[in-house]
């Protein structure tokens, strides 16, 4: 294309650079080595290339602890202005998840590490998960922040063209005002997937007489280099170098200008308010898998323009679709609610700071142990593991206990305290039964089951029920055609998921689907032709009514141990008759110690007798279930084989199973005065992460179960009895 003297345009070159509370450092490290070490040596090589990064206040500290190194070169760079330094929320939460003064605080508190490391104040804000909704103007200005980058994708939803989205606008909420970029999609599918060339030509087409377009790159920093087959094409092969020799040799007519320098010196394109929303995949990922695929074969069928409008589900609806996300977002928002009950403030408005008695030494290593359990990945699932990765959840989950268990030594004084609240936990219009104690909780919905959903140990700092069901997910259908790993010869710039992969083979086996979810006392009436692995495999015939039905309950609180009473008369299916059976759990918490009893009664309510197979399924996520070395089971007097906890085996004429978790330093010991039939079974999920397909461990099931002959009304009773002993945490 020719390009008349005149014609210029602007280019803001920039990348996120993240890292997930929880991760591993040698996978931190490895994005160290092949994504933000080589992108900075490159950088340095072309000091007219000037552009704008994020790092995410954990990143940040971790390259300050390992390689502060990097962070001086880093400094240097932003000295010279060759670098911009985005803002944001410290620990990356989705800001529209958390409460308005860890929104003010997280962001507060990036912009303190970015002015105490480069010397600079940030201007701009990144989003986690690029989702954006309207009512984060306020805080984000409130923060001292200016301006932010969101995908294009709510900018067309509104009807703006391709030539409206090159420059900024300005959106407001309430008279407070914001701008707001539209990072380009074509530009990120472009980087680094075709060739420096024709990414710089398609800059070429977009000049114009007045110079004053824009086109907005932010994506992943992983995509140059941490992504498979990029770093090889990348640096390597020289990738980058060529792009920004490009960039260079033509800033006559392109000029690459960092986001905070185009927004001062040039005016905004105008006002508009943009709807809620994230980048297209998420929105997309939001939706049941069937919906998910109807939704991407019609937009493959339809005009881009008209596509435009076909944005999908709302990013909120993760917190419906993985349950166990919404548990630890309520979770977090409880232990919030202790935070600011220890401060004595309420939600502080937006122009005020905390007060002096909120920045007590405790108080903020609580309230960074809160801010680091609202970090965004294992609340949500894509592309990437998110919260199928039983590691990020379990980071999470331990940052809350240790904010809870801070907040508990401040409200108690460290004395031992057994308190019971009925509240509507999950916020589904049900009760749930919230039993706290100094060292343990444990929630109970007798809306589903009478089950228990959260058993944390607040000194190992971890959710003993922190698992997730095995349920569809879009992407299972591409698992059959998937190569092994040490197979595949992808292109070396293949987009992610062009052709996946699978890190064993066999996996598409192990796609079995959980019609519940995987909590504790749940209890199960079983077909007569059932065994464990038509139960692991989920084809077996549940004949009662009770798993995930509501049962009635009653406490009792005294000075030593809450009791709760739930029941539920239900039926059990026996031959073509529905029998009435009543199921009577009586669950005591003590006040010190760890763990429960639960008495069971299970009564035949009709005047025949009748014959039962129950069980009572208990799950338990241990940190070394996918491994033999450092977790076991363990029974007194006989050799359990196998005895690791993703075993699959039943033990007959048992009564009791101990499960060791070297890792965490846990013992769990379930025991039963009824001597019985034990199922151990692993829950594994089927997941895709940017390294391919992969099992991942979630928890072990103990199922204990029994043969029942109960005459006309006539009862069974069992006492079964959890111990539990738990060690600190390392520090």
């Amino acid at each position: 294309m020719l390009l008349a003297d005149h014609d210029k345009i602007h280019l803001a070159f920039g990348l996120y650079n993240h890292q997930p509370v929880g991760n591993w450092d040698h996978v931190i490290e490895d994005a160290y080595q092949h994504s933000y070490l080589p992108f900075l040596d490159v950088l340095e090589r072309h000091p007219m290339i000037r552009v704008t990064l994020h790092y995410g206040g954990h990143l940040l500290q971790w390259l300050s602890d390992h390689h502060p190194e990097f962070v001086a070169r880093l400094k240097l760079l932003v000295g010279a202005q060759q670098v911009e330094i985005l803002g944001g929320a410290f620990y990356e939460p989705m800001l529209a998840l958390i409460p308005l003064e860890d929104q003010l605080g997280q962001l507060r508190h990036l912009s303190t590490a970015v002015r105490q490391m480069f010397g600079a104040e940030p201007q701009g804000a990144a989003l986690a998960g690029r989702v954006w909704e309207p009512h984060l103007v306020r805080p984000l200005v409130a923060a001292g922040l200016r301006y932010s980058v969101l995908d294009d994708q709510p900018f067309r939803a509104l009807g703006l063209r391709e030539d409206e989205l090159y420059g900024y606008y300005e959106t407001e909420d309430l008279g407070e005002t914001l701008s707001v970029f539209a990072n380009s999609r074509e530009l990120r599918a472009l980087i680094p997937f075709e060739t420096p060339e024709t990414v710089v030509d398609r800059l070429r087409q977009q000049a114009t007489a007045d110079g004053g377009r824009l086109l907005v790159h932010m994506d992943d920093g992983a995509k140059l280099g941490g992504w498979p087959g990029t770093y090889q094409a990348v640096y390597v092969e020289g990738w980058l170098e060529r792009f920004f020799q490009l960039l260079e040799s033509n800033h006559d007519w392109l000029s690459v200008t960092p986001l905070g320098e185009y927004r001062e010196r040039q005016r905004p394109w105008g006002r508009l308010y943009l709807p809620a929303g994230s980048f297209t995949e998420m929105q997309t990922w939001s939706l049941p898998p069937e919906q998910a695929a109807r939704l991407e074969a019609l937009r493959a069928h339809v005009p881009a323009d008209v596509a435009d409008f076909m944005h999908g589900g709302y990013w909120r609806h993760f917190l419906v679709r993985y349950p166990e996300s919404n548990n630890m977002h309520k979770k977090m928002l409880r232990v919030a609610a202790a935070m600011r009950r220890w401060s004595g403030q309420p939600a502080p408005v937006l122009a005020g700071r905390a007060d002096p008695a909120a920045v007590q030494p405790s108080f903020v290593l609580a309230q960074q142990a809160l801010w680091r359990g609202q970090s965004h990945d294992a609340y949500w699932h894509g592309v990437f593991g998110g919260i199928y990765l039983n590691h990020l959840r379990g980071a999470n989950y331990g940052a809350l206990l240790e904010a809870e268990a801070r907040s508990d030594a401040a409200r108690h004084g460290g004395a031992a305290f057994c308190e019971l609240d009925v509240e509507d936990f999950d916020r589904d219009g049900a009760p749930e039964l919230l039993v706290s104690t100094r060292r343990q909780n444990l929630y109970f919905a007798p809306a589903y089951g009478g089950a228990l959903f959260e058993h944390d140990l607040k000194v190992a700092r971890h959710n003993l029920l922190d698992t997730l069901a095995r349920r569809p997910e879009a992407y299972h259908a591409q698992i059959t055609t998937a190569l092994p790993v040490r197979d595949a010869q992808p292109p070396p710039l293949a987009a992610l998921g062009v052709r996946p992969t699978v890190k064993e083979r066999g996996l598409e086996r192990m796609l079995h689907y959980d019609w519940y979810r995987r909590l504790s006392l749940l209890d199960h009436f079983f077909h007569a032709d059932t065994h464990l692995e038509t139960f692991y495999n989920v084809s077996y015939g549940e004949q009662g009514d009770f798993i995930n039905q509501p049962y009635a309950f009653h406490t009792d609180e005294d000075s030593d141990a809450v009791v709760i009473h739930l029941q539920r008369d239900g039926h059990v299916w026996v031959g073509s008759e529905f029998w009435p059976v009543r199921v009577r759990k009586t669950l005591t918490v003590p006040k010190e110690g760890d763990g429960f009893t639960a008495d069971y009664v299970v009564s035949n309510l009709w005047d025949r007798p009748v014959e039962l197979w129950f069980g009572v399924e208990f799950n338990l996520n241990v940190r070394s279930g996918a491994g033999q070395e450092r977790g076991y089971y363990s029974a007194t007097g006989r050799h359990l084989e196998p005895a690791h906890p993703a075993a699959l085996s039943e033990d007959e004429h048992i009564s009791e199973i101990g499960l060791r978790d070297e890792t965490l330093g846990v013992d769990a010991h379930l025991a039963w005065d009824v001597v019985g039939t034990l199922w151990r079974l692993p829950v594994e999920t089927v997941s895709r992460s940017e390294s391919g397909f992969e099992r991942v461990y979630q928890s072990s099931v103990l199922l204990p179960n029994w043969r029942l002959s109960l005459g006309e009304n006539a009862q069974w009773q069992c006492r079964l009895v959890l111990d539990l002993k738990q060690q600190e945490p390392p520090a």
